[in-house]
């Protein structure tokens, strides 16, 4: 395919000290072969080796910028703007790399399936080393098993651009679950098609945004949950249940006895029995 037939996709990197990872999640993007890509990255101001990562691959960049900012969801909202126009969109985070042939794979489900407004694909989970651990337990679309578990494997997806423009991008309200409130969003412009195979690998370890903090995580997935769904799964209720007993846990530093679980069961069942008369009555937000 000639390159000016080849699909044209913009691609966001947000960063934040993670010189690192950087220079891997790079060439793994300007690897990618049979499509047309530019990348913005965005740092938020690092103090590592980031600064001088970007000056070495500035050639390759077609816009960077390392300033403080308003969070990953600002900052990638941002850079895809900045990139202009072009067929499809996406970001990879800076600790996160893509497989080879990720992106023709992506866009190609895109071209064949135009009432798709997105593409997710299986993932892989690695450690700090990029050692594999786990398969990402991607599967098969089902609205129903959707709202219980975010299973798209976010390094591992394509955006239609139009698509993207017609929800706004990513709501900046979100700090943890940008990416689950735009898969819900993107529902509303089309279907979120399921390729069966590899295109990333999605890093996993213990300094993680979603390690650090589970619940403030489990709190978004609540709020977008009862927005887009309007009623929120029991399983989230008893994470944040579950991560709020935990956190007082660590605090205590004593493992838990059979009165102190059996108090976890009863106040998820009085935490859950609220939620529900709540949502009931409109009053959740």
């Amino acid at each position: 395919m000639k390159e000016e037939t080849c699909p044209a996709i913009a691609l966001a990197v947000p960063s934040l000290n993670q010189g690192k990872f950087l220079r891997s999640c790079l060439d793994s993007i300007l690897a990618q072969q049979g499509v047309r890509f530019k990348i913005a990255l965005m740092d938020g101001g690092s103090t590592d080796e980031t600064r001088k990562i970007i000056a070495e691959y500035s050639p390759r960049l077609a816009y960077w910028r390392s300033r403080p900012d308003n969070g990953q969801a600002a900052a990638i909202n941002e850079g895809i703007a900045a990139l202009g126009a072009c067929d499809y969109v996406g970001w990879l985070n800076s600790d996160d790399i893509l497989l080879p042939d990720a992106l023709r794979k992506m866009a190609k489900l895109l071209a064949d399936r135009p009432q798709a407004g997105a593409v997710y694909a299986q993932g892989l989970i690695i450690d700090e080393d990029g050692r594999k651990q786990a398969d990402y337990p991607t599967q098969v679309f089902n609205k129903a098993r959707f709202a219980k578990n975010c299973f798209i494997c976010q390094p591992a997806t394509l955006i239609r651009k139009t698509a993207w423009d017609a929800v706004g991008g990513l709501d900046v309200e979100f700090h943890m679950c940008m990416d689950y409130d735009l898969w819900w969003r993107l529902l509303a412009q089309g279907t979120l098609e399921y390729l069966a195979e590899y295109t990333a690998c999605s890093r996993d370890y213990a300094t993680t945004k979603t390690r650090t903090a589970q619940l403030a995580n489990v709190r978004e997935a609540q709020k977008l949950l009862h927005r887009h769904c309007g009623q929120v799964p029991a399983n989230w209720i008893l994470e944040e249940v579950v991560w709020q007993w935990k956190e007082k846990k660590e605090k205590k530093h004593g493992r838990p006895n059979i009165m102190e679980k059996l108090a976890l069961v009863v106040e998820f069942a009085l935490v859950y029995a609220k939620r529900r008369s709540l949502g009931e009555r409109g009053y959740l937000p």
